[in-house]
């Protein structure tokens, strides 16, 4: 197979995508899947998912740039129409996304990134990404103490040499976004469902 296909690839989660982040590599004609997992010391690692045997075919994918790849899956479709119903299977493709991970570019220690904070904007969704720290209102903070939660918060996590924004509920992944650059001014995070797949955040003064 002559198309490119090294290295690590990440799922584009979108809207309705939930669950541990999901990694595949490519041997030969088979792809291998993986979860993305914690350790205690923040650094992340993958754990193969033996049950989830595929093979590759050519017709099966395609690159929507070097470094983006589309498979086409077949699967089914259920819809229920209303409660009073039963539900109906149709056969349908669906298409998902993968981004190949890189190393991600900077000349800051992880501590140093971690005393930053960033403006982030994207499909209207704004938020301030602060480290560490938890984001629930004083009154869902009680609430969770009283359930022994720990809450919501973003830690920067490492997988090999890609540094990853990690939102967490609890001790429960959201989703993972990884970075592609940052320094004392900018942070670039890409994998995202839509183009232009990534998105500059800017220091917060």
């Amino acid at each position: 197979m002559k198309a490119d296909l090294n290295g690590t690839w990440l799922f584009v989660k979108t809207g309705g995508d939930y669950g541990k982040t999901d990694l595949i590599e490519f041997d030969n004609d088979d792809i291998l899947h993986f979860t993305l997992e914690r350790s205690d010391d923040l650094f992340l690692h993958k754990v193969r998912n033996q049950l989830w045997n595929e093979k590759l075919n050519e017709e099966d994918f395609k690159f929507l740039n070097p470094n983006r790849i589309r498979l086409f899956r077949k699967g089914i479709k259920r819809a229920v129409s209303n409660f009073n119903e039963a539900s109906t299977s149709t056969e349908c493709i669906f298409e998902l996304d993968y981004e190949r991970l890189f190393p991600t570019q900077t000349d800051l220690s992880e501590e140093e990134i971690q005393l930053l904070k960033f403006d982030f904007s994207w499909n209207n969704n704004k938020k301030i990404i602060v480290f560490n720290d938890i984001l629930d209102s004083r009154v869902i903070q009680e609430l969770n103490k009283s359930m022994n939660r720990i809450g919501s918060r973003i830690l920067l996590e490492r997988f090999n040499e890609t540094l990853f924004l990690s939102f967490y509920d609890d001790i429960y992944v959201d989703f993972q976004i990884p970075i592609k650059y940052v320094d004392s001014e900018i942070m670039v995070l890409y994998g995202f469902p839509n183009e232009p797949y990534e998105v500059t955040c800017t220091v917060k003064k």
